[in-house]
């Protein structure tokens, strides 16, 4: 047991935004119907990666993406909106 508590504390992992950053109790996400494909820089404790990811929702300040890493590891989580650059920048309309 000592082994896999070690394992999962040792395991890289993102370091996302917390509700209360995202301010969720006073901004309701926007949930696009399909994915939005985007790149994403996506902070870690060891490293700051910037991959492929999906836009899931978002807020006025954050986005939610999620992302596959090439081992399989499927993440999801929020950053700040300036982290990520869309395709179409059109896609994430500011809110109002």
């Amino acid at each position: 047991m000592e082994r896999v508590v070690d394992e999962v504390l040792t395991r890289p992992a993102p370091v996302w935004l917390t509700e209360t950053e995202v301010d969720l109790e006073h901004q309701t996400p926007t949930v696009p119907d399909a994915p939005l494909p985007a790149k994403s820089y996506v902070r870690f404790h060891e490293a700051v990666i910037e991959p492929e990811v999906e836009i899931v929702a978002w807020t006025s300040r954050a986005v939610r993406i999620r992302f596959v890493m090439r081992n399989g590891q499927k993440y999801e989580g929020w950053v700040w909106k300036g982290a990520v650059t869309v395709r179409d920048p059109r896609a994430i309309p500011p809110r109002r």
